[in-house]
């Protein structure tokens, strides 16, 4: 999180909503990355940018190590320690990506998820992150999407801009970090492997049940975007119709980066 304001009951409980979904149709991209740089094994991780915690839950759920999970958020650190109540591997702090409060070479995995899409300074905040892993250390950022890349079929002229970019970009965020992300780790003077951890398309069965579920969060970006209702309900359809006929594709990419922190010399 990097907004400090408080929030809107009503918006604090759409974003807490909209957090859970991420990491439902993100657990089979991330879990796979936890298991390869580690995680397991670590003796002390930090989860940077924790928002609810239900990321969180699932790191602490794999490794046999301590979690130190941090948000700017005061309001999402409360409900972060509603969500992982029930584990004793989690401490939670308050505090900023871009200036961490530990001390040098403290983790043996810093990780991150679609943080550094809403960071103000991306580069500050994977340099902090390089800076508090040991030396031979990883530093993790599981998801970083690219909307420059969001292919799908059957095309809408009206809309599909506004979900290729539009509105994250109205709110504040890069929707081109995915492609960033290498430069960001090299300048930080990690040895880095950048992929794409999505890449199975779903079947339109998947992307409607996916939509069903959402539909809030589609109807409310377009609302802000300036749709009338009537040009709305006129996507809604023609989106499912697609769907129903087993016609529409969808491809959005989202990007990894692994880096490894140099052993000291």
């Amino acid at each position: 999180m990097t907004n400090k304001q408080k929030k809107p009951k009503r918006q604090l409980t759409d974003i807490i909503k909209k957090l859970e979904l991420q990491a439902i149709e993100t657990a089979e991209e991330r879990i796979p990355l936890y298991l390869e740089i580690g995680i397991k094994d670590a003796k002390l991780v930090l989860d940077v940018g924790c928002g609810s915690g239900v990321v969180t839950r699932d790191i602490a759920h794999l490794t046999k190590g301590k979690v130190i999970a941090i948000d700017d958020s005061k309001e999402m650190i409360k409900v972060a320690k509603n969500v992982l109540r029930m584990y004793d591997n989690i401490q939670l702090r308050i505090g900023n990506a871009e200036n961490l409060p530990f001390k040098d070479n403290m983790f043996d995995i810093v990780t991150c998820n679609l943080l550094l899409m809403w960071a103000a300074n991306p580069q500050k905040v994977v340099n902090e992150m390089a800076r508090v892993t040991k030396p031979g250390g990883i530093v993790l950022a599981t998801l970083e999407p690219d909307y420059g890349g969001k292919l799908h079929w059957p095309e809408n002229q009206k809309v599909d801009p506004i979900f290729s970019g539009k509105a994250i970009k109205s709110k504040g965020g890069d929707p081109h970090i995915g492609r960033k992300l290498r430069a960001l780790f090299v300048r930080a003077g990690l040895k880095t492997k950048v992929g794409i951890g999505n890449n199975r398309i779903w079947s339109c069965e998947e992307d409607k049940a996916y939509y069903l579920h959402a539909r809030d969060f589609y109807v409310k970006a377009l609302k802000e975007a300036g749709l009338s209702q009537k040009e709305i309900d006129k996507w809604e359809y023609d989106y499912l119709k697609s769907l129903d006929e087993g016609v529409q594709l969808n491809f959005f990419p989202q990007f990894y980066a692994i880096g490894k922190k140099p052993m000291v010399l």
